[in-house]
C-alpha cells in the first residue's frame, strides 16, 4: 500500500510498515539495517518527544493531524539525536531522507494511505 501526497499527487512511499502497539512505536526505526517507511498511529492528537538512538541513517519526519493534514515537517533528522515537535499530531510518518524534498510535501498538504 502506498503513501500518497494527494495535494501534490506525489508518492512518499510505495509500501510501509505500521506501528500501532506500544512496543512497535517504542522500537520504530531502532536496530534496523536501513531506513524503511513507517506509519505511527496514536489514539489522539498529542506531542510525543522522539529520539533516533540506534537508527541507521537520517530520517524525514512528517507529522499529521487527525485529518491526515501535514502539521509539521522535520527533514534529514540525524541518528543519535532527539526532537520535540511543536504541534500535536495523530499520525507520524518516518521516511527515508529526502522524501519530503522529492515529493514536494509542505505544511497543509493532505496525505492518503491506500
Amino acid at each position: 500500500m502506498p503513501i500518497i501526497n494527494k495535494t501534490k499527487d506525489s508518492v512518499l512511499a510505495d509500501s510501509f510498515e505500521e506501528c500501532r502497539s506500544f512496543w512497535q512505536q517504542t522500537k520504530g526505526m531502532m536496530f534496523r539495517k536501513k531506513v524503511v517507511p513507517l506509519v505511527f498511529r496514536f489514539s489522539k492528537e498529542q506531542i510525543v518527544n522522539l529520539h533516533s538512538w540506534f537508527c541507521p541513517d537520517n530520517i524525514d519526519l512528517v507529522f499529521l493531524d487527525e485529518n491526515w493534514e501535514v502539521v509539521e515537517l522535520q527533514p534529514e533528522w540525524p541518528p543519535w539525536s532527539s526532537f520535540s515537535p511543536q504541534k500535536a499530531f495523530m499520525f507520524l510518518l518516518e521516511l527515508p531522507a529526502e522524501t519530503i524534498w522529492k515529493s514536494g510535501t509542505q505544511l497543509g498538504d493532505v496525505i492518503h494511505i491506500h
